[in-house]
């Protein structure tokens, strides 16, 4: 059964723009986290930053295509529809000219390799098209979410078809590898990767070589981003806490190894993060950084 919630909902004389949350039914719950609805008609182009999280993200988009390109390069935006994200990616500048309706799907990522047939590690360090992973059947699950106008329905036909995908797929993924991530998981990162080995009964080599294999990063990178997304979470969820604190809760070693970090996932401070927003829309404005 899909649970959906309709989270927000803001109407005005210049934007509309609707988010939407679902619930994956629970036979993929241990796969996936969450699906993300969104709708905007905006009357205006609008230019995002959009962080890496430790999780790969599956956009399945409709309207306007987003203009996607790594925050601090120099090349041409590259242009999707619907999309992945990998784990190990690069903060990025996601723009649109003002009408988008998108699907967000947060995987786990030993759950992604399998989804996608183990080409975790394809894009694990860049966005791409759905289509060069699906083939036609991207293009056929678009066009068929396009003539569904309820959320619900639309949530429902991709438990359908995820369902699906991951029982024929043939990418399975070692019960080791996932305990792993979960327990990195678990523990905000702040876990020793040699220790992790030793309980599974690998060398580090073999562990590094195998974790990387599956989930498209070593441990200890995983581990990091683990780390920045819990912190990250923090700093976006409240302003009770003091960057020393979530530094010393998601396990830094003081607040400038934290802004340090921080700036690395962003590419901006994590005060100018905090402090940034749009007037009337969601999201994080994409001139904060220097594109």
């Amino acid at each position: 059964m899909i649970v959906v919630k309709k989270s927000v909902l803001t109407h005005s004389d210049v934007s509309i723009w609707e988010h939407v949350a679902g619930t994956p039914s629970p036979n993929l719950r241990s796969f996936i986290n969450y699906y993300n609805g969104y709708r905007e008609d905006l009357g205006q182009s609008v230019c995002r930053l959009q962080v890496p999280r430790a999780r790969v993200i599956l956009v399945l988009g409709f309207g306007d295509y987003l203009r996607i390109k790594p925050v601090g390069s120099k090349s041409e935006s590259k242009i999707y529809q619907s999309f992945i994200v990998g784990l190990d990616g690069n903060p990025l500048l996601a723009e649109h000219d003002g009408t988008r309706h998108c699907i967000e799907i947060a995987l786990r990522p030993w759950a992604a390799n399998r989804l996608f047939q183990g080409a975790l590690t394809e894009f694990a360090k860049e966005t791409i098209a759905l289509e060069n992973i699906w083939g036609k059947d991207a293009n056929m699950l678009i066009e068929q979410l396009s003539e569904i106008s309820s959320w619900s329905k639309q949530f429902s036909l991709i438990d359908r078809v995820l369902v699906e995908k991951f029982i024929t797929s043939h990418s399975m993924v070692r019960p080791e590898i996932r305990w792993a991530w979960n327990q990195l998981e678990s523990q905000g990162g702040c876990l020793s990767i040699r220790q992790l080995a030793k309980t599974i009964g690998w060398s580090d080599r073999h562990f590094a070589k195998c974790f990387r294999e599956q989930i498209g990063m070593t441990p200890k990178a995983a581990a990091r981003q683990i780390r920045f997304t819990q912190a990250h979470r923090l700093l976006t969820a409240s302003d009770d806490y003091a960057l020393s604190e979530i530094a010393l809760i998601c396990g830094y070693s003081d607040q400038s190894h934290f802004t340090r970090e921080f700036h690395s996932f962003s590419g901006c401070s994590p005060t100018t993060y905090q402090k940034a927003h749009f007037a009337n829309l969601p999201g994080i404005p994409g001139d904060i950084v220097n594109g």
